[in-house]
This record gives structure tokens, sequence and C-alpha cells, in this order.
């Protein structure tokens, strides 16, 4: 089947609804979004893991074939690319040794060997997802490429991001039903693509993901990933604690997003406000206030803790932290992070990646890891359908002139 190699998709499976991108790649490299889509989810994807098979996979049919009908494509879907955000991702230390005898040199296929054997071992019940070279150590000194030595020992370090075998099983199941593949990329990986530039990434960085029932964090250093993990905490948490507070879901939600801070009202206020400006807020709103509060403060200090895993001095990532996903538009949370880390923060928008966007499209923080599952996704995702053969007209040769069928003798 010849593929057309020029349509790239991802869908981000997320809880609280599905984002579909469509892309085109030209032969230079450059990539032009085409359209995006969004589709609400119907609780069927929990923490970033897939629920209920048959729901999800009828909503990614949906959702392919609005994107299609975007560009009036006639083309068959064979591949998406999908983003892995379950809340059990995360990246643990391991490390491999081989011995040489001192007069080998050491070849590519040696350090497969190494990440191979570094994937052995790993916590019960865990697989392996994907794995990240830290470093290497040639007869114990660190080497940056240490093929064409000839060591006696040669060490490799990695982060290796594990997670449940459940994530993938639920996606497998999904893409069976559908009758076509799909390419996992890790979420945080995927995001990080969309709002980073390349010198952050080498400086030194972080990138906070806030999204309904799960935040994520990826940290680089000299263009490595240092750390990766998602905790199973977001914004619908703080919607359902607002609701312990007799709001509905709507006025919790409602609240969170037009009148919600992720700062106390006094630290709002300025020293010129002050006890009057406390004053005039109502007992009602102090509390709403509170309880929000309360929620991001933990987010924000589990990411805090998730951070020193990364093995870095915060001093050392220069560029801070860039904070994305649909949570990241709560009023003052760059503030809060900023307050608690010492670092600079700011949104990362997901537009810089592509040559072109829509006319009238702006891409916002919560559609950072779709736009970045685009931007990776390395194979064909369409191809064309294959046309129906007409019958082929009779030559006359088997009938006879009068139209009769010639019967064999």
């Amino acid at each position: 089947m010849n593929e057309v190699t020029e349509f790239i998709i991802g869908i981000d499976l997320g809880s609280a609804g599905l984002i579909g991108g469509l892309a085109k790649r030209d032969p230079a490299g450059t990539t032009q979004l085409l359209a995006i889509r969004h589709l609400p989810a119907k609780s069927e994807i929990r923490r970033g893991v897939v629920h209920n098979v048959e729901v999800v996979a009828s909503q990614i049919k949906e959702l392919l074939a609005l994107l299609l009908a975007s560009q009036h494509l006639d083309a068959k879907v064979v591949r998406v690319n999908i983003g892995m955000n379950g809340y059990s991702l995360r990246s643990v230390e391991t490390r491999s040794v081989l011995p040489f005898s001192g007069n080998e040199r050491l070849l590519d296929s040696h350090l497969d060997d190494l990440k191979d054997d570094a994937q052995n071992g790993l916590p019960e019940g865990y697989e392996p997802m994907d794995i990240f070279p830290q470093e290497f150590l040639v007869d114990g000194k660190p080497d940056l490429n240490p093929v064409g030595t000839m060591p006696l020992k040669v060490e490799g370090r990695y982060q290796t991001v594990i997670g449940r075998p459940f994530l993938s099983k639920g996606l497998d199941a999904c893409f069976e039903s559908l009758n076509m593949e799909y390419t996992p990329i890790l979420g945080p990986l995927a995001t990080a693509e969309a709002v980073l530039r390349p010198e952050e990434k080498k400086r030194g960085v972080a990138v906070f993901d806030f999204g309904a029932q799960t935040t994520s964090l990826i940290v680089f250093k000299n263009n490595i990933i240092r750390y990766l993990a998602i905790l199973p905490m977001g914004g619908e948490q703080i919607t359902k604690d607002l609701q312990s507070a007799n709001l509905d879901a709507q006025e919790a939600e409602q609240y969170k997003l037009e009148r919600g801070s992720a700062l106390h009202y006094a630290d709002q206020l300025g020293d010129e406000e002050g006890d009057q400006g406390l004053a005039a807020i109502s007992d009602q709103e102090k509390e709403f206030n509170e309880i929000l509060v309360a929620r991001v403060e933990e987010i924000v200090e589990n990411l805090y803790v998730q951070l020193h895993y990364a093995g870095v001095e915060l001093p050392k990532l220069t560029d801070g932290i860039v904070i994305t996903g649909g949570g990241s538009r709560l009023k003052d949370l760059s503030t809060l992070i900023n307050k608690k880390t010492g670092l600079n923060v700011r949104i990362g928008m997901p537009a810089k990646g592509f040559s072109s966007l829509p006319e009238g499209v702006e891409l916002g923080p919560e559609e950072a890891l779709c736009a970045g599952l685009l931007l990776l996704g390395q194979k064909a995702c369409l191809a064309p359908f294959k046309p129906v053969e007409a019958p082929k007209p009779s030559t006359g040769s088997d009938q006879q002139p009068d139209g009769t069928d010639v019967k064999p003798v």
C-alpha cells in the first residue's frame, strides 16, 4: 500500500477530553499544522489510562473522522501517534557494566547490549517504556563517545522510564478494534518538544504539565532527559474540593477558571490594600480561595519534591520552569511556583515548532501535548483508499453476434 507520507496524526487521550491534530510534513522536514479538533471525554479515560475500550475506540474513530473531514481527505488512517501519559509512568536510574580485555575495540553493538542489560531488574510489576542514556564511564572515567575505545570496563548509566503493563493493554485493544497501528510517545517528552527551545534543554529546564487528573514533569540538562514522572493529581481534584463548599460541578469549575487564584488573598493584596482589602471579601469567597489554594499548594509541593529526584541542583536549571496544560491557566500559578522554587516560570505556548497554522487558530497550553506528538511523529499516518476496479467489458469473443452465450461442445 502506498502511504501518503506527508500527513501526521497525533491524539492526546486526556481525562477531560481528546485532542487530535493533523499536520503535513514537507520534504525539507518542516511541519505545517492543518487542523486541531477537540472531543469531550466520556469518563472512560482515567488518569491517562483507557478504562472502557469500546467507548474510547469509538471516540478515537469520531475524532479521526473530524480531522480528515476538515481537509476533505479521502484516505485511510493506518497509524496514529498517541501520548503515553498514565499515572504510573516514572523514570528510575539504572546501570549496566560490560567487561573487556583491553585489546577489543568497543562497538555500537556493545552500547546496545549495555542498554538492553540496563532494562533488567526493574521494580516488580513494571515494564520498560523508554530509556535515555545519561553518561558512559570508560575504565571509571566519563566519556561522551566511548565507541572506538579499547577499555577494560565500560559502564552505562541511564534513566529508564517504567510503567504498569495496563498502560499499553488498553491502547492495544483500542487500536486492534480499529484495525490500525499506533505509535506510543511519552506524553512529557511530546509536551517538551512543543514548548521548549533547544538552548533551554542544554542550559537546564523543567516542564510541568497540569492536566485534569494527572500532572507531569520532565527535566533537561545538557540536552539530556534527567528525570520524568507523572503524578495522579490534577485540576479535577480542585473542582471536587470546591464542591465540598456546596457548589455544584459547573459552579466549582466556573469559579476555578474565572475567579480562582493559586495564592491566598493575603498574598494577592498589596500592602496598601492590607486589612481593608481583606475585609471587603466575603467569608464565602475566602472559603473558596482557601480550599483551592490548599490543593494547588499540595500539587506544587509534590512537583517540588520530584524535582530533587532529577539529581540537578535547582540553581543549575538556568532556564527555570515552563508550565503548560489546561491547569497552567490558573491565575497566579506561576507566582506560586516561583515562590516555592526560586526559579523563573513562564507559560509554554506550543506554536513555535510549526511552519504555519490554520487561519484563525491559536494554540494554547492545553494543546501542547498534541502539538508535540505531531512534531515527533515520524511515520506516515494516512494511506489512499484502493480504487474499486470496474468489471472488465466483454471482448465479444465469448458471445454469438445475437448476444447469446457460446456453449462448450
